[in-house]
């Protein structure tokens, strides 16, 4: 995409109207009502980006050549008391190292229970979730780790879903739960050359 374009001309979202989001993703054209798709710069995948959500830059973005890239982003409305973070790592190790990645995003959230497998056509998610209670509010994790089926690539997710100010807090857990799969299922990985 063009960086030069005139930020009046694009579209009055928060991802379009900051330069390093922009940046980031492919067109000005939602894929879907409310997202956008981010073409990673290591040229190994795509995913869903929400309209509203932004980055910063380093160390809210960090890429090693085409093998590995983290994103920390977030999606944040005080009128509307929400704060929605995500936070992706993607890396080319993919089946190789399901256990070993499991274990280093279970340290990550805190959590040591099961996953749960699911299936898509061309990728496998091990998923799980979790609540947080925290001094003003509970934080939802939804994580995972999405495997490729036709090649050794891998990306761990996680989206936190939680209110700004709990006394007067909406979540509902179920719809943000249905969010969370919706993202993780729309992750594309793309072919080696």
């Amino acid at each position: 995409m063009k960086k030069e374009v005139d930020s009046k001309e694009l579209p009055n979202t928060a991802a379009f109207q900051d330069d390093f989001t922009r940046s980031l993703l492919d067109s000005p054209e939602e894929v879907e009502e409310g997202y956008y798709v981010f073409k990673s710069k290591t040229g190994g995948y795509s995913m869903l980006w929400p309209k509203n959500a932004v980055t910063d830059g380093p160390p809210f973005y960090q890429k090693t050549k085409d093998s590995f890239e983290k994103i920390q982003f977030y999606d944040r409305s005080e009128k509307e008391n929400y704060d929605f973070s995500f936070s992706t790592t993607y890396s080319t190790y993919g089946e190789s190292s399901i256990e070993s990645s499991l274990n280093i995003l279970s340290s990550g959230v805190g959590y040591f229970g099961e996953y749960k497998e699911i299936e898509t056509e061309k990728t496998r998610i091990f998923y799980a979730k979790k609540e947080l209670p925290l001094k003003l509010s509970t934080a939802y994790f939804y994580f995972g780790y999405i495997v490729s089926k036709g090649n050794q690539k891998g990306l761990e997710y996680i989206y936190i879903a939680q209110c700004i100010d709990e006394s007067n807090c909406e979540i509902e857990v179920e719809k943000e739960e249905k969010k969370a799969l919706h993202y993780m299922k729309s992750v594309t990985f793309n072919k080696d050359e």
